[in-house]
């Protein structure tokens, strides 16, 4: 399994436990090979096979938990994320 991995900001931990919740779910979420939440930066590491998963899936799973992931596409220039505004 090649894996890559990357960090990105968790929203809504209030607390160590909420911390624990978020790297749990991620560690046993299919195509994860490891998640590791900083608390205090309120951001988790996850070491993942992008053939079974991607940032968006990660997202889902931690979503399911009660918190969200914040996670940047290349496509979320200002002028890409006003033009999906005007479509709404």
């Amino acid at each position: 399994m090649a894996t890559v991995k990357e960090t990105f900001p968790v929203l809504q931990m209030g607390c160590a436990a909420c911390a624990a919740r978020v790297e749990k779910a991620l560690q046993e979420a299919p195509g994860v090979a490891s998640a590791a939440v900083n608390f205090a930066s309120a951001e988790v590491t996850v070491a993942f096979d992008p053939a079974a998963t991607s940032p968006e899936g990660l997202r889902d799973v931690v979503r399911k938990a009660g918190y969200d992931l914040v996670i940047t596409a290349p496509e979320a220039t200002p002028e890409a994320l006003d033009e999906r505004q005007k479509k709404k």
